[in-house]
């Protein structure tokens, strides 16, 4: 998998963009900001808990990307 470079971040992740709501970005912004993350971290959190939800199961393997920032 390809690194890619976003400002100050490299990460070997997948890169996802979305367009969503105005409410729905606020409710990530609000939840971000409660949860002390960023924008990126919190949207991973929130689609992870939505594919559980709907019977997904991901493996510590499938996980080990999470904290895979070399700056915040």
């Amino acid at each position: 998998m390809a690194t890619s470079m976003n400002g100050s971040v490299a990460t070997n992740k997948p890169k996802l963009n979305a367009y969503v709501s105005e409410a729905i970005n606020q409710a990530i912004e609000k939840e971000m900001a409660t949860e002390r993350r960023s924008k990126s971290q919190m949207v991973e959190l929130l689609l992870e808990e939505a594919l559980k939800a709907r019977g997904y199961e991901f493996t510590e393997q499938d996980m080990t990307g999470q904290q895979d920032r070399t700056q915040d």
